[in-house]
Order: C-alpha cells, then structure tokens, then sequence
C-alpha cells in the first residue's frame, strides 16, 4: 500500500497521503474484523453452505495516456458584492461535483459557500476539457480551480 513520499509508477510524488488512514477507517467504520469472524464461525459451522467476506484496496488510474486529455478548465468571475460565479468544465451527474468545486473556492478565498454559484458545463466558458469520468473530475477540475485562484 502506497505510503506518504512514495512514487507512482508515473514517478509521481505522493504528498499528504492518506491512504493508510483512510484504509483503517474504511476497517473500523464497517466493523470488517467482527463480520469476518462472523463469517468464519458460520462457514465452520456449515458445512454446504458458505460465505464470503473480502476486503481489498484497489488503484484505478484516473488519467488518461495521453497527456493532452489531463486537462481541465475553469472560469471564476468576483464580483463586488463578494460573490463569486464558477464555471468549470466537468459535468454534475449526481456525484457533486458541483458541490466540491464550491468547496474548493470557498476554501481558497475563505468565503461561505452560499456566495458561490455554479453554471452549467459548456465550452463557450470553459473549452478542452477532460471528460467527466473515473472520479477524475474532482481532482482535475478543482486543480484548474486552485489555479485560477
């Protein structure tokens, strides 16, 4: 498991790496150690029928080959009376994207979230784009946030 100073296998650095952390949370908040010894007594004490129980991490490469595509824009218009209107370029599907580029920019300029508000993706505010894909879009449209910031 990958741990903080660690290179990817693009040689690139990992800083604040909470992987560890986040690991043992994911143990301990699902009680993984109390189902797995549940699931153990029950297979010992069957012996046709059997259960599973599986934890494992997993690494899925949200970029894209060809560098070009790792890309993402943003566009940030303040306004006087403090509020500010995010244009970014990847798409709300559910999965609040919105709501956490409204955090970045909350956080960056330390403003409520209630003076941000978002536009909807379109390429005549924010063109060549990345798609919005592979838990990729937070990472990359909120770079293009800190940014432009």
């Amino acid at each position: 498991m990958y741990k903080e100073g660690d290179l990817t296998h693009y040689d690139q650095p990992l800083t604040n790496c909470t992987l560890e952390r986040c690991w043992t949370e994911c143990k301990e908040k699902s009680n993984y150690y109390e189902k797995r010894k549940e699931v153990d007594t029950f297979n010992k004490e069957n012996r046709w029928k059997k259960r599973g129980l599986a934890i494992i991490p997993n690494k899925f490469n949200i970029a894209f080959t060809a560098m070009f595509l790792n890309q993402a824009g943003a566009l940030l218009h303040v306004y006087r009376d403090g509020s500010v209107l995010l244009s970014h370029g990847g798409v709300e599907m559910g999965q609040g994207l919105h709501t956490k580029m409204i955090q970045v920019v909350s956080r960056m300029l330390k403003i409520p979230d209630t003076k941000i508000h978002t536009s909807e993706c379109s390429t005549d505010k924010v063109p060549n784009t990345s798609a919005t894909a592979a838990s990729a879009s937070s990472d990359l449209n909120g770079g293009a946030v800190v940014v432009n910031l």
